[in-house]
């Protein structure tokens, strides 16, 4: 498997809603037909370049080994990203962790493997 562990980022008041059929399904499956994913290399650099301003955030963390549906790997300019056809079932999903910004307005993450 390319990626050890695939990271979304969702709002956290959503989540009931998410999960609600019993599957992990944000909003962008039903825009753009795809679970937009990071890999931990380059996760903060994207949660700081988006649009997640004064919002309470998860950090919604999925095992690619659980993933049945598609997985396809692209590009948004500089960052690599992973699109998730579809729903997701619920026990791909491994974690979910809330997050905050920093003291510099930054979002600030530190995962470790311990292989």
């Amino acid at each position: 498997m390319e990626h050890d562990l695939l990271f979304t980022i969702i709002i956290d008041e959503n989540w009931k809603e998410i999960t609600a059929n019993g599957n992990f399904s944000p909003n962008s499956v039903e825009e753009l037909g795809y679970i937009k994913c990071i890999d931990e290399k380059h996760i903060e650099d994207y949660i700081n370049s988006e649009a997640f301003t004064d919002k309470n955030l998860l950090l919604v963390v999925i095992d690619p080994l659980r993933i049945k549906e598609s997985i396809k790997n692209d590009r948004e300019g500089e960052l690599k990203i992973i699109k998730i056809q579809g729903n997701l079932s619920l026990d791909a999903v491994i974690d979910k962790i809330p997050l905050e910004k920093d003291k510099n307005g930054k979002y600030s993450l530190n995962i470790k493997h311990f292989d």
